[in-house]
């Protein structure tokens, strides 16, 4: 099923009860028009020699699709019965008050979708696109994004589009995993009647979450001999036996996630590395002006201690980060045709693009077969756990559910003393993840305790607002209400450019160049990208015939995206209501302002690097066309109807798709317990009496008071070393030299030395 199938996250779309009358036959039958009206073969232009070869593969990934979402509880399954019995769905009375001859017989017929035309079945759902009830759009995008995200997965799309097949996995994962298992020391770690304990002593520090900032503060902090244990939700791949970027089963809710309204496609990692894991491994240097200049301003309003986060101190942070990750340069050399797209593009428009960092070895220098990446869990978690002296005690595969405190005294002071967690079932499926690495047997669906002097929570945007969450509604030194709100996407909205050369979108670097000319201000940055099909399908509006007809030139389309610096509000927030996870969010009046002006230059870029057509991820009416249908692709074809776009799009949710993956600032660092979740000391407030629990710290993406500007990755690598150095050297006000090389102890002026 395609990865988008899920993405309604808001159950109020979906049809009411079951009713005695439903029959799955007829469900069947709108689920097959459903599948002919984005995937019309007898339509399609497809050479007749092969055209009964492609009908066999479609009806495969029909008759799998159907297996898929044919099981109780299945929520695109609980649409397509809506679509059948139209008086199911929760905007059924938006339906009766409509004109539109075509949905006025969708409500009227018996089977609804299924026994109209097809002709008549794209009416309803252009009309679905325009209802007053927002919910309508959402059905209408959620069929769209499930259908064509399915259709054009690699069954269809290899012979369709003549791409290549990607390797995800080595030959026999199974086999190169025993052979590249690494070799850990004997677990410092016992499991005992429910807790789980330190053979050592108490352990010093206990660090939920394996990203950049969560790997960097673990194997510093057991670098200088303290007794670490690192927890983390996702799997523990075996290094090299996979492609682990953006594989859904190391993604947050296997990549199914959106915001409530489905307006924006989300992305996060949950796997040993974190982002680090699933990312496409870009480089952007904290000292960018883009993220200096939102630093400065961090510190300017006392949202974070200018002391310690400094130019100059993260200039040598990065020269460390670098340096221990294996962050390389681009050369010209390596830009691929799509690459050079955003650079030509930026050039002709008269501003000066750059090359990425990447952490990534250099080309063809990979020991694995099937990746390049230079991770978190490769170079900071593994060397940890190897050491032998003081191994990094690692347990993957386990759900932290709160934190858990010690009760107030008369001054309302409470400590972290641990945390409550759950052990999940392990990913075993390819037979080349590292599963219970410090052999505790930890049984499943039971509630585990771990105690520590210190919790450090590096969760991630998404992971520490849920346990931050979670912890307060039974400890009320934690329940702060600022807990979740406003939070940062960064919305990415991409492009595609179709050439008249062949571009080989797939091949070479995925990503080399970008543009942050505009990043200070109005605040949006340029990013070249890639994908496949079944992506790019997504991004295409029109009919299924035009999305064939355009998907079908794949080798010859560039695709770079502009991505907005956005802006907090107290309305975007996220929440777990039953455990359920909650984004809502919408852009301001000012962002869409800015944002549509980003998307302007973009398309001015794209036709000046040489594309004939830019294709825009929109069915709005851009153009302000007359007759306009929602369901009818418009390309662009002149570089004058970027005016056009900037004056009339309005980012309306369900018609224009936006991504995003640099999630940030649920639980915001500040002044006080009123305006923030977190201290400039990283510790978490006591809302009982307004001062810093004095052992729980934040250190993650979670935490920056704004968007940081760019990508994060590099930026939390950097805050994390830092932060350690200070943490270590005992939360003194005097910060200590920043050089952060390896120095021999006796060679320290200030702050901690290395055992």
């Amino acid at each position: 099923m395609g990865t988008s199938a899920n993405h309604l996250s808001d159950t109020s779309v979906l049809p009411g009860p079951d009713v005695t009358v439903v029959d799955d036959k007829f469900v069947k039958s709108t689920f097959d028009q459903l599948y002919t009206l984005w995937f019309p073969i007898y339509e399609l232009p497809i050479p007749d020699r092969v055209r009964g070869d492609i009908t066999l593969v479609s009806q495969v990934v029909q008759k799998e699709f159907w297996t898929a979402i044919d099981v109780p509880g299945n929520a695109f399954g609980a649409l397509l019965t809506g679509m059948t019995y139209a008086s199911l769905l929760p905007f059924y009375d938006a339906l009766k008050k409509s004109s539109d001859p075509a949905v006025l017989k969708f409500i009227s017929t018996p089977g609804g979708i299924g026994k109209l035309t097809l002709s008549e079945a794209s009416q309803v759902l252009s009309a679905f696109f325009t209802l007053s009830d927002p919910r309508a759009a959402q059905a209408a995008m959620t069929i769209r994004e499930a259908f064509l995200s399915t259709i054009w997965d690699l069954p269809l799309a290899v012979p369709l589009t003549g791409i290549q097949k990607p390797e995800t996995f080595v030959s026999n994962p199974d086999l190169y995993s025993k052979i590249n298992y690494p070799q850990l020391p004997a677990s410092q770690l016992v499991y005992n009647n429910g807790v789980i304990s330190h053979k050592g002593g108490s352990i010093e520090y206990l660090v939920i979450g394996s990203g950049p900032a969560g790997a960097t503060m673990a194997s510093e902090l057991q670098k200088a001999g303290k007794r670490v244990v690192l927890l983390e939700q996702g799997p523990w791949v075996v290094w090299g036996s996979m492609d682990t970027m953006s594989y859904p089963r190391l993604m947050l809710n296997n990549d199914r996630m959106a915001t409530v309204d489905n307006s924006i496609i989300l992305r996060s990692g949950q796997a040993m590395g974190g982002g680090s894991t699933v990312n496409i491994d870009l480089a952007f240097s904290p000292l960018e002006a883009t993220i200096q200049a939102r630093i400065a301003n961090w510190i300017d309003k006392g949202w974070i201690d200018g002391k310690y986060y400094s130019q100059e101190r993260i200039a040598a942070a990065y020269q460390w980060v670098r340096k221990a990750i294996g962050t390389r340069a681009v050369t010209q050399s390596e830009l691929n045709r799509d690459n050079k797209a955003l650079w030509d593009g930026a050039s002709q428009y008269g501003v000066d693009p750059s090359l990425y960092h990447l952490n990534r070895f250099d080309q063809l220098l990979s020991p694995s077969p099937v990746t390049q990446k230079r991770d978190a869990a490769l170079q900071l978690i593994l060397p940890a756990a190897q050491d032998a002296k003081n191994p990094l005690s690692v347990i993957p595969d386990v759900s932290v559910q709160q934190i858990l405190m010690s009760a107030p005294d008369a001054q309302g002071n409470v400590k972290a003393i641990g945390a409550q967690l759950v052990a999940i079932d392990p990913w075993t499926q390819y037979q080349n993840t590292i599963v219970d690495p410090c052999n505790l047997k930890l049984p499943q669906k039971v509630l585990l305790t771990i105690h520590a002097d210190n919790v450090i929570l590096s969760a991630g945007t998404i992971g520490s607002a849920r346990i931050l969450q979670s912890t307060g509604a039974s400890q009320p030194a934690v329940n702060n209400s600022r807990i979740g709100k406003g939070i940062i996407l960064h919305p990415s909205f991409p492009l595609i450019g179709v050439f008249n050369e062949r571009i080989n979108l797939l091949e070479g670097l995925d990503s080399a160049t970008y543009l942050e000319a505009f990043g200070v201000t109005p605040g949006f940055i340029f990013e070249t990208m890639g994908g496949m099909p079944a992506y790019g399908a997504l991004l295409i509006p029109g009919t299924g015939k035009q999305v064939y007809e355009m998907i079908t030139q794949f080798n010859h389309s560039v695709g770079f995206g502009v991505m907005l610096v956005d802006t907090p509000s107290d309305d975007n927030y996220v929440s777990f209501p039953g455990g359920n996870l909650e984004v809502r969010y919408t852009l301001t009046a000012d962002d869409k302002k800015r944002f549509a002006n980003g998307v302007a230059i973009a398309i001015r870029m794209m036709f000046l690097a040489g594309a004939k057509q830019v294709i825009i991820p929109t069915n709005e009416n851009v153009l302000d066309l007359p007759n306009f249908d929602p369901m009818v692709g418009v390309y662009l074809t002149d570089i004058k109807q970027a005016d056009l776009v900037q004056q009339n799009l309005q980012f309306i949710p369900n018609r224009t798709v936006l991504t995003s993956a640099h999630l940030q600032a649920t639980n915001k660092m500040g002044k006080d317990v009123k305006s923030s979740v977190a201290s400039t000391n990283q510790r978490i407030w006591n809302v009982l009496n307004g001062k810093e629990i004095p052992n729980f710290y934040l250190m993650d993406s979670s935490m920056f008071p704004t968007s940081v500007g760019a990508n994060p990755m590099q930026s939390l690598y950097s805050f994390a070393k830092i932060f350690s150095e200070r943490l270590l050297a005992g939360m003194t006000d005097e910060p200590a030299d920043y050089c952060f090389e390896e120095i021999p102890a006796s060679q320290l002026k200030k702050g901690p030395g290395r055992v």
